[in-house]
């Protein structure tokens, strides 16, 4: 799951009278859900915070989140492919497609592919 909004709250238990702990500023943002009460979900990010969200605020979209600041977008899914673009660590991208080692990847005119282990998300 990703956030469906620019802002979206991150809050200490299930509903709007919890407190919010932070806030998730980038649209496409990539969770891992924990668990589910109701209409909220327990969330963890790419840091491994944990938190609750409603789901009105979450989409299936699949955005990747860069884990490192040394990988690059390729044209083809291999280590001696074309290098497209070097990607900064907490770059947000959508994600086309995967295969078992690499997945496909796009940022507004940007496409290319990047390796699995330099990512986290769906």
């Amino acid at each position: 799951m990703t956030t469906k909004y620019n802002e979206v709250n991150v809050r200490n238990g299930p509903g709007l009278n919890h407190l919010v702990i932070y806030k998730i500023l980038i649209k496409g943002y990539p969770l891992k859900i924990i668990s589910n009460f109701e209409n909220w979900s327990k969330i963890s990010d790419v840091n491994g915070i944990e938190g609750w969200v409603s789901n009105s605020q979450l989409t299936a979209k699949k955005y990747v989140i860069i884990t490192s600041n040394n990988e690059f977008l390729y044209k083809f899914p291999n280590i001696k492919s074309k290098k497209i673009a070097k990607v900064m660590k907490n770059l947000v991208l959508e994600n086309k497609k995967c295969n078992a080692s690499w997945c496909f990847v796009k940022e507004k005119e940007i496409e290319g592919w990047v390796r699995k282990k330099g990512i986290w998300g769906n």
